[in-house]
């Protein structure tokens, strides 16, 4: 497929054939940091989906176009419908693999990726301004602005938890919100 995003040097994307017999396509992520993206959520969910026999393990075409970048170009060009977080336990310190459990208790769901991410980011008192691909998905695939995402539900300062960071980790260093 024509890579719509044009953030990376891919001219085209190859999604797993299943994506062409849905409906629906549903990104369901648990609420993690990350070593490389600082967060995964719904969008970063979606670089998960990518057919390591075309792109390598882990992703290494992927990751060599640039991590950002592809986590842009794939939601970019795949037609995506809904996003659920899965936060009841999330990972915290060194995720994806080495970070440790955290019991949040939360769900964040909606139809637009950037506006659940950042909600989620928040929810881990993480500034979404400052996780690159968040920052870039502004206002072009969505917004990430507080006061421009429509919430339903609890608030978010009655439920945000500081989700641990290793500021030894670039990717992690400085997320917090202030």
């Amino acid at each position: 497929m024509q890579n719509r995003g044009g953030k990376s040097k891919l001219q085209t994307l190859t999604f797993p054939a299943i994506f062409r017999e849905v409906d629906y396509i549903v990104s369901l992520p648990k609420m993690k940091t990350h070593h490389w993206a600082g967060v995964t959520l719904s969008m970063k969910n979606l670089f998960g989906v990518m057919p390591g026999n075309y792109y390598g393990w882990p992703k290494n075409v992927l990751h060599f176009a640039g991590l950002q970048e592809s986590i842009l170009d794939i939601n970019a060009t795949l037609p995506t419908h809904l996003a659920i977080v899965d936060g009841i336990t999330g990972m915290e310190g060194d995720g994806p693999i080495m970070g440790d459990p955290v019991a949040s208790g939360m769900i964040v769901f909606g139809e637009n990726f950037p506006a659940v991410d950042a909600t989620a980011s928040r929810l881990m008192r993480i500034d979404p301004e400052k996780v690159p691909y968040l920052r870039a998905a502004k206002d072009w695939l969505g917004p990430i602005e507080e006061g421009k995402i429509r919430q339903l539900g609890e608030e978010i300062s009655h439920l945000a938890h500081p989700f641990k960071l290793i500021d030894k980790i670039p990717a992690q260093a400085g997320l917090r919100l202030s």
